[in-house]
């Protein structure tokens, strides 16, 4: 199991808000799948599903209901997982603004993953969860070869222990450290290419980066 010296677990949600002056490189709260979750998604996920934005902590939910507004029939969005799930993805994008003190943060959900090969974020901070499918994989400092990494070299030379891969639970709330000496992370190969759900918060300045680039 993860220990503290590679994982903080925050007792509530608020307690992200440590994360940023502790030695870590991953933040995680544990959650349990809501019931009715599967059916939900099982639906949602028949076609693909990518939306991308800026979501204010002033007017979050707003904002992403705006955002997937036209992916989502009517039907789903008449049904009350619907709005708990919209609920839980504004409080997130709220939390995350409050942990980054801004007032926006960038904001992406989609169905689609693609990042084979481990990697860090070339963020301070990011938030991840998945709300369907298998969750992110990460290693722990003492199961990479770091020059392998550095040297561009393919997972199996990255990785030193297999038995030591961890993986996020669906649902699970995340905060990743980026930058150099950020957490080594993919997509777990069996999310490579299976539709699944996954909201990724950014700062506002990744996002410019984003949109410059498009």
């Amino acid at each position: 199991m993860p220990t503290p010296e590679h994982c903080f677990i925050p007792s509530t949600l608020e307690g992200f808000s440590d994360f940023k002056e502790r030695r870590e490189q991953l933040a995680r709260y544990k959650r349990e799948v809501p019931n009715g979750a599967d059916a939900f998604f099982n639906q949602l996920l028949k076609a693909p599903f990518s939306v991308g934005g800026a979501i204010s902590r002033a007017s979050a939910l707003q904002d992403i209901r705006a955002l997937i507004d036209s992916h989502v029939s009517e039907t789903t969005k008449s049904t009350g997982f619907f709005k708990l799930w919209l609920s839980d993805m504004a409080q997130l994008s709220e939390l995350f603004c409050t942990i980054l003190d801004t007032s926006y943060i960038g904001f992406w959900l989609g169905s689609r993953r693609g990042c084979r090969r481990y990697h860090t974020d070339n963020v301070p901070f990011r938030m991840l969860v998945t709300y369907a499918g298998s969750g992110t994989e990460w290693l722990p400092k003492h199961a990479i070869d770091m020059c392998a990494f550095k040297r561009g070299e393919p997972n199996e030379k990255i990785i030193k222990d297999i038995s030591a891969r961890r993986f996020l639970n669906p649902w699970d709330v995340a905060v990743l450290r980026g930058g150099p000496d950020g957490l080594l992370h993919r997509t777990p190969d069996d999310a490579l290419d299976v539709p699944s759900m996954f909201m990724r918060l950014d700062h506002p300045e990744f996002l410019a980066k984003v949109q410059a680039r498009s």
